[in-house]
């Protein structure tokens, strides 16, 4: 790493920067409550919107042992790299609010469809770029305190721009939700300024098969990072979860009325939960997989099997603790990653990992989305189901030494 002039706490400063940035963007600009409501507001198909999550999450992992490539041979500096993501991502949400306001219909969909690739995949350059970043600059043990403290910072303001949405008497308008997107678009390019001082150059690798050849050797060489790929693709339910709460509330009420609380409880569960789960995670970070597994577990059980009774309060308590309980996984996940891989392979298991859980998630999907037109909500009782499976397949995976 090159950083002269820059001491450690200023580093660190720099990257919480960063992280806290694009932290609140990511909850301003979410597939599952802001980017719902103004589609369906603005007349786009509603086959489009079971198709936001999946594009968004499996659109920023599939290309990444393709960027790994790209990486290994093109980019020394890695921060460069990262700001072409943050760049990409900033203007493509700046776009995406100019096709919403101007588009309709089909057309409005494919725009929207097109633009949330380009935005996953700057969001895939940032995530391959982020991983060497803070390994290189944070030492371990003050990681996972990283990841979860930014989660926390950006969790509390977010949570204060709900705050002032449920106190007031104005509805969330459309307007308004034009402006969470463009103030999601603008925090990209913020973030941009917090990396100029930094610089992480990794010297070009000298393999010469960068191919699928290579890719298949990683995963099938490589028996930890089989079992990081299978336990995150397990956990990953924990995320698919949350839009069958969110939809079943939406179902018996207001949409715009139900929006600053999803928004609100998120940001209050990131607030509450990441910094906490970051320290645990600097001790162990597969107990707090578990413990994060566990408590996503109990809700989404709870949700399965009082679906009928379950008044909208209830659910939104589910979703605050399902949402606390994924932010503990994330953390434990990260942080796991960073700990188990050194300098030489970081680079392969972050790309041959997120490319396959990306194909995973997109699979997942498919099936889930044919899978619920048979049985409904209930497919929430099949994903626990291979929650409890992933929690039991934690046990797999390689110890962290110091």
């Amino acid at each position: 790493m090159s950083s002269e002039g820059n001491s450690n706490s200023r580093v660190y400063r720099l990257l919480l920067g960063i992280s806290s940035s694009t932290k609140i963007a990511d909850l301003l600009v979410s597939p599952k409550t802001t980017l719902p409501y103004i589609l369906t507001a603005s007349g786009a198909p509603g086959w489009l919107i079971p198709l936001l999550v999946p594009i968004k999450e499996s659109g920023s992992l599939i290309p990444q042992w393709l960027l790994k490539t790209t990486v290994s041979k093109r980019f020394g500096n890695r921060t460069s790299l990262w700001r072409i993501g943050a760049l990409t991502q900033g203007l493509g949400i700046l776009f995406l609010v100019a096709s919403i306001a101007l588009f309709t219909e089909q057309l409005l969909a494919a725009s929207v469809l097109g633009l949330l690739i380009l935005i996953s995949f700057g969001r895939s350059i940032c995530s391959l770029s982020m991983k060497d970043i803070q390994a290189e600059s944070i030492a371990k043990g003050e990681r996972g305190k990283l990841i979860g403290l930014a989660s926390s910072i950006s969790g509390g303001l977010t949570m204060v721009s709900s705050a002032v949405f449920l106190l007031s008497d104005q509805p969330l308008t459309q307007g308004i939700s034009y402006g969470l997107l463009i103030v999601g678009g603008l925090l990209f390019l913020l973030s941009m300024l917090f990396s100029l001082p930094l610089s992480v150059r990794y010297s070009p690798e000298s393999s010469e098969q960068e191919n699928m050849q290579h890719f298949w050797r990683t995963i099938t060489e490589e028996k930890n990072l089989r079992h990081i790929i299978l336990s995150r693709i397990l956990m990953l339910h924990s995320a698919l979860i949350v839009p069958y709460i969110v939809a079943s509330a939406v179902d018996s009420t207001s949409t715009t009325s139900q929006l600053p609380f999803f928004v609100g409880l998120s940001a209050f569960a990131s607030l509450i939960s990441s910094y906490i789960w970051g320290m645990y995670a600097d001790k162990g970070a597969i107990t707090t997989l578990r413990i994060a597994a566990t408590v996503c577990i109990l809700s989404a059980l709870t949700f399965a099997i009082g679906l009928d009774e379950l008044t909208n309060t209830m659910k939104l308590m589910l979703f605050f603790l399902l949402t606390l309980g994924h932010a503990g996984i994330r953390t434990g996940r990260k942080t796991y990653l960073l700990d188990i891989t050194e300098r030489s392979n970081r680079t392969g298991y972050v790309a041959a990992g997120n490319t396959c859980v990306g194909i995973g998630l997109l699979l997942l999907g498919g099936f889930y989305a044919l899978l619920s037109n048979y049985i409904d909500a209930n497919v929430v009782m099949v994903m626990t189901i291979v929650m409890i499976l992933g929690l039991a397949h934690t046990v797999k995976l390689k110890s962290v030494k110091s």
